[in-house]
């Protein structure tokens, strides 16, 4: 194997590192604009305006920190 031919095999391997970096972002990304409990906390934002559906709006935010504390404890671990 030639010097040329192994430079280009290392950049080969250096740009598919990279798209798959990328692709890992990414896919956090979604992760995080799709994460349940980010949504239930701006529904319980929402209910909390309105006085009678108060009590609704609160369970909902003690389910989203609950589920939040669960999640952030398995990450820690």
């Amino acid at each position: 194997m030639t010097e040329l031919e192994l430079l280009k095999s290392r950049r080969e391997l250096v740009v598919l590192a990279a798209n798959l970096q990328r692709a890992t972002i990414v896919r956090r990304l979604e992760r995080i604009e799709d994460n349940p409990a980010r949504r239930l906390l701006g529904y319980a934002a929402n209910v909390v305006r309105r006085p009678a559906l108060m009590s609704l709006g609160a369970a909902a935010m003690r389910f989203a920190v609950r589920a939040y504390r669960r999640r952030s404890a398995r990450t820690k671990h």
